[in-house]
């Protein structure tokens, strides 16, 4: 479990997502899983469901051809995603005890995707702490067009 102090600044607790952004530019996987789990990893493969949610994201639009994919480094990216997005979302206290949340664009093979990174500081320790999780990796765009794939053709 990584721990987060609430009082930490938006600048950072978006250093902090980058440094973790890093590891997986080193293809760092089971370090990742190791330290902040991985919510939605549906075929319950721990580090590999990340490398899978990498590798297996598609974009005709920002990476027309390519079909193999690595985070790559945030400091030096261009192109792609011409907007990358970036949202850093703090929350009152609440039942579900989510606190903060950072979602970000992941830059692969050099340029910026559509391929969102999600982690989400739940509240621990009376407040006094936030636990930093892997939340999603996922790419919106992508899964509508497979829903609507497999809604039209049935697949």
């Amino acid at each position: 479990m990584f721990l987060v102090l609430p009082q930490a600044s938006d600048d950072e607790l978006l250093a902090l997502a980058r440094n973790w952004i890093d590891l997986l530019a080193d293809e760092e996987y089971e370090t990742v899983f190791a330290n902040l789990g991985y919510a939605v990893r549906f075929d319950k493969g721990g580090a590999e469901s990340i490398r899978n949610a990498i590798k297996t994201y598609r974009s005709g639009v920002f990476f027309p051809g390519e079909n193999d994919f690595v985070v790559t480094d945030w400091r030096t990216a261009t192109g792609g995603n011409p907007s990358p997005h970036i949202s850093i979302r703090r929350f009152e206290p609440n039942d579900l005890a989510i606190r903060c949340t950072i979602e970000m664009d992941l830059p692969l093979n050099g340029k910026w995707s559509d391929l969102e990174i999600d982690f989400v500081m739940f509240e621990r320790d009376s407040g006094n702490v936030w636990a930093l999780t892997l939340e999603d990796i996922v790419c919106t765009r992508q899964l509508q067009e497979e829903f609507e794939h497999a809604f039209t053709t049935g697949e």
